[in-house]
């Protein structure tokens, strides 16, 4: 993308003059985002909202004006919108793309893996802070950006569609994800998603969506909350600790997973506990599926957009979202032969 625009987006946020740069941060797969670096060093991340994504921007920034007020506590960072002249925290360019700015939190950063146990038990901490933090809404109180974000039977759905129309040569080298996905389903049909509660979820807890302290490892707070809306706990459970088991970067260039560190599991469900977030019975007795579920549900989702040519994730080369798949579907097999093991842990704290 050309620098001017987001440059010219700045300007309307009341940040322009001399010495201004942008870093094009290319770790998230859906919008367009740049570091801000100014003179005074109060840096700011400008972004523009994919619209090929999220064809109703507006309802992304009306979430986070119902829950961002709420994401400010002992232990939590607060992330904070820019305001314009007028009061308003989102502007359209002249293709009318939604812009937004965010002020950059110093000495932060994210990253793919966890490092140390430490920084695994505050990924647990963090995440179940930020349930917490929401719990006084009620799930209807947020709109839905993404309806089905996380059904995995509409993804299988997507998937058998995606199947039928992909070209010869595309089908014919997913054979056997193909398979290996179908196993997958059968085992996350066994969730009764009917039965749990619902509550106000971020859908995309990733470990590459918690900022931590780089002076202390301690986890700051979540970030990219486009994903905001009503969801089940084992959701948030499940995408934050499928990076523990094991760890991979989805860049199609990791090894396949060897043998889950269930210490870093370990570490992040004490980091869990320890935030004192209440659960009910039954969001307690399926949450560790979670841990294979998500893993799935994402390795369904690349394995359809290969089939389907590409049209929703960014890739860097024309393998990417195949060789994404792969590496997602392997670690929530991975997961799901653990999953009794996982359990025996979550249970030692949760009896």
């Amino acid at each position: 993308m050309d620098s001017s625009k987001p440059l010219k987006i700045l300007q309307k946020f009341g940040i322009s003059g001399a010495g201004i740069s942008l870093e094009n941060l290319t770790q998230g797969y859906i919008n367009d985002t740049f570091r801000v670096h100014t003179p005074k060093g109060d840096g700011f991340v400008v972004q523009r909202i994919n619209p090929a994504v999220f064809p109703q921007p507006e309802v992304l920034m009306a979430n986070l004006e119902v829950v961002l007020p709420l994401l400010e506590a002992p232990g939590y960072y607060g992330l904070k919108l820019q305001q314009n002249a007028e009061g308003r925290t989102s502007v359209k360019d002249s293709d009318g793309s939604l812009w937004r700015v965010f002020r950059y939190i110093p000495h932060s950063a994210s990253y793919t893996k966890a490092g140390t146990l430490e920084m695994a038990k505050e990924a647990g901490r963090i995440v179940a802070a930020f349930h917490i933090l929401v719990s006084p809404l009620k799930p209807d109180s947020l709109q839905v950006p993404l309806p089905g974000f996380h059904d995995i039977h509409l993804r299988v759905t997507q998937l058998e569609a995606a199947i039928s129309g992909a070209s010869v040569q595309r089908r014919q080298k997913c054979t056997a994800l193909i398979a290996q996905a179908e196993a997958l389903y059968a085992f996350c049909r066994r969730i009764p998603f009917d039965a749990l509660p619902l509550r106000v979820c971020h859908n995309d807890t990733k470990l590459s969506n918690i900022l931590f302290d780089t002076r202390s490892s301690k986890a700051l707070c979540l970030i990219d909350l486009d994903t905001l809306m009503p969801g089940h706990l084992l959701y948030d459970f499940g995408d934050a600790a499928r990076g523990l088991i094991p760890a991979l970067c989805e860049n199609g260039k990791s090894q396949k997973p060897d043998d889950p560190d269930l210490e870093q599991f370990e570490a992040f469900v004490q980091g869990w506990q320890d935030s004192g977030l209440s659960m009910q019975p039954l969001e307690i007795k399926w949450l560790c599926h979670g841990v294979a579920l998500m893993p799935a549900l994402h390795g369904i989702r690349a394995l359809t957009d290969y089939l389907c040519g590409d049209r929703y994730y960014k890739v860097a080369y024309p393998e990417q979202n195949r060789d994404r798949a792969g590496e997602l579907l392997q670690t929530a097999q991975t997961a799901q032969k653990a999953l009794g093991r996982m359990q025996e842990i979550a249970n030692n704290l949760w009896p």
